[in-house]
């Protein structure tokens, strides 16, 4: 009697790829059929040097409110960073979701918000 192991092949890039792009498609259709805000556009992101490791990123033009609606509909955290030009950077992250990691974000320039304290409208 002769037994011969072998080991499972990996699948080649290309097909983790477009696996991820899927998932993260189909991700993303749930996620804008559900949400109360609708971001400005997204972005899939899948590499070839991480091909099993895809990102949606959904940006808000200029609305922080509405990436805090939008991380809490997701329990995703939500940091805020001042930048040295004194614009504001709103940023969402949670875990991942069907192997598909989640942001959500928006960028206030530094004259917008100074418009806003002066009370003008920008």
């Amino acid at each position: 009697m002769n037994t011969q192991i072998t080991a499972p092949t990996e699948p080649d890039t290309g097909t983790v790829m477009r696996n991820s792009y899927m998932a993260a498609l189909s991700l993303a259709e749930t996620i804008l059929s559900e949400s109360t805000v609708i971001p400005s556009s997204f972005v899939i992101e899948v590499t070839e040097h991480a091909p099993a490791d895809p990102i949606i990123r959904f940006y808000f033009h200029r609305d922080p409110a509405a990436v805090a609606e939008f991380a809490d509909e997701r329990w995703m955290n939500v940091s805020t960073e001042t930048r040295n030009d004194g614009s504001v950077f709103t940023e969402a992250q949670g875990a991942p979701c069907r192997g598909v990691r989640v942001t959500a974000w928006a960028l206030m320039p530094a004259e917008v918000i100074a418009a806003v304290v002066d009370g003008v409208a920008a």
